[in-house]
């Protein structure tokens, strides 16, 4: 239901996290925790207008009310969307079925802009691909680049599913941004 929610989404928008890992895979190779999905920050007002009267939330170390009218700036990057009537999230959280988790992605002039790092960059149409299903996904380098700041057994998982399907320029570039931002990081051997 999430993803047949955003086929009125008048923006783009992309699946990321284990869940795009495994579109492009082609497969399911794990457990989800939960379904997270990628947009752009400059779109994030039409995002709150599609959910209308569900619940908003940004992450502060914490979740937050994300108040009306309120536009979020770095380093709030992240969005949670609650049904209507539901109330706040529950603290600790536990990511919900019914729940709409959202990662805001920085884009100028048809950049896409790392959040962790705006040096590392991409040509936002390079930012996502289709699956064979033909679900939007952030393509799997960029992908691999947030993963591998964690080093969790999931994250070697997603690593070692995809990592050989990389070639050329989007093997490159992972390698590039990671050797920027990770030097030493132990997937730099394997990808060079």
């Amino acid at each position: 239901p999430a993803l047949a929610e955003l086929e009125s989404y008048p923006h783009p928008w992309f699946v990321c996290g284990g869940w795009a890992i495994d579109l492009f895979a082609g497969e399911v190779t794990r457990e989800h925790e939960d379904l997270e999905i990628g947009v752009f920050r400059q779109h994030q007002e039409a995002l709150r207008a599609h959910y209308g009267d569900w619940g908003s939330f940004k992450s502060v170390g914490g979740w937050a009310p994300w108040e009306e009218r309120e536009r979020l700036e770095l380093p709030v990057h992240q969005i949670l969307f609650r049904p209507p009537g539901s109330g706040p999230p529950p603290d600790p959280w536990e990511p919900a079925y019914e729940e709409r988790q959202f990662f805001l992605n920085e884009a100028d002039a048809g950049v896409w802009i790392s959040r962790r790092d705006p040096r590392i960059t991409l040509h936002v149409r390079e930012l996502a691909l289709r699956s064979d299903s033909g679900i939007p996904i952030v393509t799997p380098e960029v992908q691999l680049l947030y993963k591998a700041r964690h080093k969790g057994e999931k994250d070697e998982h997603d690593f070692r599913l995809v990592s050989g399907a990389l070639r050329g320029a989007r093997r490159e570039w992972l390698r590039d941004a990671l050797a920027l931002i990770h030097p030493g990081h132990p997937w730099l051997e394997e990808l060079a």
